[in-house]
């Protein structure tokens, strides 16, 4: 991995913490803070807060990128989150994936 998705303090929430990063790079298309020095990256990684976004997802972002690892959400805890509990089931992409393999076996 990448410096963004490092935290300091290891724990078995430590990929918690890489997905929580992940879901960042998602929203805003490059990881966070990504014309920063890997160690200016990282401080603010560890001391801001994540982006504008709605009250559900900051939760939920919040919960992944606590610096304490003791208090840093499972896997459960997350499955069992309000964000994930609203989600669409993952069937709706199957349309999506079909029409992307169509379009990719005639190159």
């Amino acid at each position: 991995g990448t410096f963004h998705f490092i935290i300091f303090k290891h724990y078995g929430t430590v990929d918690m913490w890489s997905l929580g990063i992940m879901v960042v790079e998602m929203i805003d298309g490059e990881p966070p803070y990504f014309s920063e020095t890997p160690i200016a990256a990282m401080k603010r990684l560890r001391d801001e807060p994540a982006p504008t976004i709605s009250p559900v997802l900051r939760d939920f972002l919040d919960s992944m990128l606590t610096c304490d690892p003791l208090e840093r959400a499972s896997a459960g805890d997350l499955l069992q989150h309000p964000f994930m509990l609203q989600a669409t089931s993952p069937r709706c992409l199957v349309p999506l994936v079909e029409q992307y393999r169509k379009r990719m076996s005639r190159c």
